[in-house]
Order: C-alpha cells, then sequence, then structure tokens
C-alpha cells in the first residue's frame, strides 16, 4: 500500500482498500472521519478541499485526484482548477522540466515508482493516475513513514 493509501486507510480504520472503495460506505464512516479526512487532504497532501466539493467526491481515486492535482498545481504554478482537462501539449508551464519534477515529487510523495519507459507516455493527470494502479510501490519510501 502506497503513502496515500495507507494515510488515507488510517484515517478510515480499515486494514486495506482500493482505489475505487467508496470511502462514506467503509464500516466506521461518520461526520468526524470525514473531518479527519479533510484534515488529512489539507494538511498531509496540500490539497485543501471545501464542504461542497468534498461531498462530490465518492471513491479513494476521487481523493487521489484531488491530491494529485494539488501537486501538479504546485509544480506548475497554477491553480488547481486550471489543470482540469489538461494536458502537457495545451498547458504552456507543464514542460519537459517540469514534468519530470512532477514524476520525482509524485514518487516521493506518494511512495510509488514509474516505470522510466513509461515517463513519456504521461502526458495529463488521468495518464498519472491510471499509470498509478500499474506502478510498483517504492518499499523503502514506505517504510520510512
Amino acid at each position: 500500500m502506497d503513502k496515500f493509501m495507507k494515510a488515507v486507510a488510517d484515517v478510515l480504520e480499515v486494514d486495506s482498500l482500493e482505489l475505487d472503495t467508496r470511502f462514506r460506505e467503509t464500516p466506521l464512516w461518520c461526520s468526524l472521519v470525514g473531518f479527519g479526512m479533510l484534515v488529512m487532504m489539507e494538511n498531509d497532501w496540500k490539497a485543501p478541499l471545501d464542504i461542497e466539493r468534498f461531498l462530490k467526491l465518492e471513491t479513494v481515486r476521487d481523493l487521489y485526484r484531488e491530491a494529485f492535482a494539488a501537486l501538479a498545481a504546485k509544480i506548475f504554478g497554477v491553480e488547481r482548477s486550471a489543470l482540469a482537462g489538461r494536458s502537457c501539449g495545451d498547458l504552456p508551464e507543464w514542460d519537459s522540466v517540469n514534468h519530470l519534477r512532477l514524476v520525482m515529487e509524485a514518487e516521493r510523495r506518494f511512495g510509488i515508482t514509474y516505470p522510466l519507459e513509461t515517463i513519456p507516455a504521461l502526458k495529463s493527470l488521468d495518464d498519472f493516475i491510471s499509470m498509478r494502479e500499474t506502478a510498483p510501490e517504492r518499499q523503502d519510501a514506505i517504510s520510512k513513514r
């Protein structure tokens, strides 16, 4: 389990989960757990969510998308909303240097590894998120948590 999944599992007090887990359907879900999730997203992943936005999220994948978008926005120096539906071809700030910064920072923060041969194919946030499902975990990063 990578760093993000472990953090979400800790807040939800579950042993395991998948990206498609509907977090509000976990056994101990309540408003206090929801508040904990909001705090975790803001403090640990620098992805603050207002209540209206949070209520629209359903799965762990949705939470991960928000955390990843916050990371990309920071690296590119844009607002998260500027990334919606965008790719490296139509966002001037997404140049080759920032592309590699995004890969390296995502690996460090989330504790996964993108295989070298896949990096050129990562052209949108959705590509990164899809690849995350098959990227190997970095056990060295997880054990240091």
